[in-house]
């Protein structure tokens, strides 16, 4: 199913504007901490997968950043979502997800995650194996993730507004 749903998503993505990169095996990420990506706190509402989407990532504590997402299709409902870490491994910065179906049943098996090796950090864009995340101007954000070899999704956001969402339907 994992799969199947990837491939949909992948299919629906609009074409990249932000460059993804990748790192080659056996490349070491560079050296990195949490708080050369303290840019990205904050909370996002934007467009991507021909729906609604919706980030929150918290300041850096502990060395390493938390953060959310959810993914609404055009109709309004709910396609997704995501709990996330960035954190300090290996004097580098490693990318952690866990996805959800709407009734919150794991997409990855319960001990494990979807991880991205960092690869550069170039000012206020952060390269990650497959995922890039980018300040585009102080209240807005581009993102970008390679979905299993299948193409691109990109996601524009801006910063929300007190009360500013998406708007959910509610499921059948």
């Amino acid at each position: 199913m994992t799969t199947t749903l990837l491939s949909a998503l992948a299919a629906m993505a609009a074409g990249a504007d932000i460059e993804v990169r990748t790192l080659g095996d056996g490349v070491a990420s560079p050296p990195a901490k949490i708080e050369d990506l303290a840019w990205l706190e904050g909370r996002w509402i934007g467009e991507g997968l021909g729906g609604c989407a919706e980030e929150s990532l918290s300041p850096p504590v502990a060395r390493e950043i938390m953060g959310k997402f959810r993914q609404l299709n055009a109709d309004g409902t709910l396609r997704f979502y995501e709990f996330y870490t960035i954190a300090e491994k290996d004097g580098s910065l490693l990318w952690r997800i866990k996805h959800f179906s709407p009734e919150l049943d794991g997409w990855e098996e319960k001990d494990k995650s979807t991880e991205f090796r960092l690869v550069a950090i170039e000012g206020e864009t952060a390269y990650f194996n497959g995922l890039t995340y980018g300040r585009t101007g102080s209240n807005s954000l581009q993102a970008a993730v390679a979905i299993d070899g299948q193409g691109t999704a990109t996601f524009t956001f801006h910063r929300a507004k007190k009360g500013e969402g998406c708007a959910l339907t509610t499921r059948p």
